[in-house]
């Protein structure tokens, strides 16, 4: 049996869970995923995606008691899960470990040879997964998938996605300026005269910009991004599974967010980032 601690924002998650998937169906196991409420995505799996439909995978919306049992040890819970978890699993990869700086060399088979109750903690790609995989397993519920649709319905034959990341991501915001973006954007409207761009982005000012450039080939939310609440974390799962329906994706440096959105429908991904 593997069990799965996802964490971090919904792309780092989804694509961990992949992995897990990938894994454990490789070395025939049952997964048991917890999915955990915290800073990082405060919100359940179920208010964004559709149950993840396989007999071979459980996903769990964590409780308290799982929370003492199965949250990754840290100081914040004075690492007391450790206890409990050096009881529970005889083999255990936390995100800060040595594996996780060289993942595609790290020995899994033998690992999951080794170790019958196995415990991973990540918000990486660890295991490779099939691309198809994410379309498989992930598909956004009603509420989400309604707005989608709504976004979705304005499509041209060629719209484009485009995710620019700023707030608190500076290694985005040293590498992807928006100047970069409009260069390829650019080369999207004179090879496509009926180019459309949805726009994904936490920086209002980079929208405005972006609708003071192209004008009505762009198509966004007016409203402002917001992970502190159910309705914003919503919208955000609304922007990355319409990213997911477009053409092709152009991505925001060291941001998984529109990576991953790019698997769910097998699209091509372009990052703009520019040269150090």
């Amino acid at each position: 049996m593997l069990t799965l601690i996802p964490i971090g924002g919904l792309a780092n998650r989804l694509r961990s869970i992949a992995s897990g998937v990938a894994l454990a169906r490789d070395y025939g196991q049952t997964l048991h995923i917890y999915w955990f409420k915290d800073a990082g995505l405060n919100c359940r799996f179920d208010d964004l995606c559709l149950p993840l439909d396989a007999p071979d995978i459980r996903l769990h919306e964590a409780s308290a008691l799982d929370a003492l049992v199965y949250d990754r040890p840290r100081k914040r819970n004075a690492r007391l899960p450790g206890m409990f978890q050096r009881l529970l699993f005889d083999g255990r990869l936390y995100e800060q470990g040595p594996w996780t700086a060289d993942a595609p060399a790290f020995d899994f088979g033998g690992w999951m040879a080794q170790h019958r109750r196995t415990y991973i903690s990540s918000c990486h790609s660890f295991y490779p997964a099939d691309p198809a995989l994410y379309g498989e397993l992930f598909r956004p519920n009603e509420t989400v998938g309604r707005l989608v649709d709504a976004y979705a319905a304005h499509f041209t034959p060629h719209t484009v996605g485009v995710h620019i990341r700023r707030t608190d991501n500076a290694a985005s915001i040293a590498r992807s300026p928006l100047s970069l973006f409009i260069e390829e954007m650019e080369r999207e409207v004179a090879a496509h005269a009926d180019t459309l761009f949805f726009v994904a982005s936490d920086s209002e000012e980079d929208k405005r910009a972006l609708r003071a450039h192209f004008g009505d080939r762009i198509l966004t939310s007016d409203r402002p991004a917001d992970r502190s609440s159910l309705a914003g974390m919503q919208e955000g799962a609304v922007d990355f599974f319409t990213l997911s329906r477009t053409r092709r994706i152009i991505g925001s440096y060291y941001s998984s967010f529109s990576e991953v959105a790019a698997l769910i429908c097998g699209i091509p991904y372009h990052c703009t980032a520019s040269r150090l």
